[in-house]
C-alpha cells in the first residue's frame, strides 16, 4: 500500500469525512459498491429502502440526500488530498462500498463508505494542471457522473440539483481563512477555479462543466461558490428546517 495511505494526513481527511480503507463493519446492515447503484433497477431497490431507513419520506428526497452524502464521503476527501497533499487519490466505483451500520451501533442513520482499493499519483513538476484533469476525470466521468445520472432518473430529481448539492460539498473544500499563507489561499483558488469553470465538460462526461452554473466572483475576482443555491435539495422535506443556503428561504 501506498504509504500516504497510511499516513496521518491521509487518516485525518478519512475522519474528517466519515471514509475509511480495508473491510467493511461486520455491523453493517446493508451494503453496496457504488458500481451496483450505476444499474437503475439496484439503485431504486436501495434508494426506495434508504428513504424508509432515513425517514425521508419519498424517494425524491432519499436520491437528493444520497448524492449530498456521497459528495461528502467521496469527493471531498479525493479533492482535498490533491489540493492539500498533492496525492492522487485514484478510485473505481466497484472499490467504493456504501455501507449502514447496525442500529446498535453509534452513527447516523446515512451511509457511510469504505475503500477496498486505491491507487496513488503524484504531480509532475511543471505538469500539475493535466495531473489534476486526470483526477477530475477519474472521479467525476468514470465514477460519480455515471451515479448521478442513473439516481436522477431513479429519483425524479433534476441533475442539476444533484450536481447543486456536490458543488455545496465541493465548496467546503476550497474555503480558506486569512490564517493560511498566501501560497495556499493561491494554490486554493487556482484548483477551485480549474474545476468549476476551467475543466472542461469532458473530464465530468458531459458537454459542459456541471459546476459553473453554481459559482459566481466575489469582490477580488475570484471564483467562489453562491452565497444562495440555485436549486432546493429537498432537505426541508424531512427536517423542522431548511438549509443554509435554500433558495426557498
Amino acid at each position: 500500500m501506498n504509504s500516504f495511505l497510511l499516513s496521518d494526513d491521509w487518516k485525518k481527511i478519512m475522519d474528517d469525512y466519515h471514509l475509511t480503507m480495508g473491510e467493511v463493519s461486520q455491523q453493517s446492515i446493508q451494503v453496496l459498491a457504488l458500481s451496483e447503484l450505476l444499474n437503475e433497477e439496484k439503485c431504486r431497490a436501495y434508494v426506495e429502502w434508504l428513504a424508509e431507513h432515513i425517514g425521508s419520506g419519498t424517494v425524491r428526497v432519499a436520491s437528493s440526500m444520497l448524492v449530498k452524502r456521497v459528495a461528502n464521503l467521496l469527493v471531498a476527501p479525493v479533492l482535498s488530498a490533491a489540493t492539500y497533499y498533492n496525492k492522487g487519490i485514484g478510485i473505481r466505483p466497484e472499490h467504493c462500498h456504501l455501507f449502514h451500520l447496525a442500529a446498535s451501533s453509534a452513527g447516523p442513520a446515512f451511509p457511510y463508505m469504505v475503500l477496498s482499493d486505491a491507487r496513488v499519483t503524484v504531480p509532475d513538476a511543471n505538469h500539475r494542471e493535466s495531473w489534476q484533469a486526470g483526477i477530475i476525470k477519474e472521479l467525476f466521468a468514470d465514477c460519480l457522473t455515471p451515479f448521478i445520472k442513473t439516481v436522477a432518473v431513479v429519483g425524479s430529481v433534476s441533475k442539476a440539483t444533484l450536481w447543486e448539492n456536490v458543488m455545496v460539498r465541493v465548496a467546503h473544500v476550497y474555503s480558506y481563512d486569512e490564517e493560511q499563507d498566501e501560497a495556499r489561499r493561491q494554490l486554493l483558488r487556482d484548483d477551485f477555479s480549474f474545476l468549476a469553470m476551467n475543466a472542461p465538460g469532458e473530464l465530468f462526461g458531459m458537454s459542459k462543466n456541471p459546476f459553473a452554473s453554481f459559482v459566481n466572483k466575489d469582490q477580488g475576482g475570484c471564483i467562489v461558490g453562491r452565497s444562495r443555491r440555485l436549486t432546493c435539495c429537498l432537505y426541508y422535506q424531512m427536517a423542522p428546517e431548511y438549509c443554509l443556503k435554500c433558495p426557498k428561504q
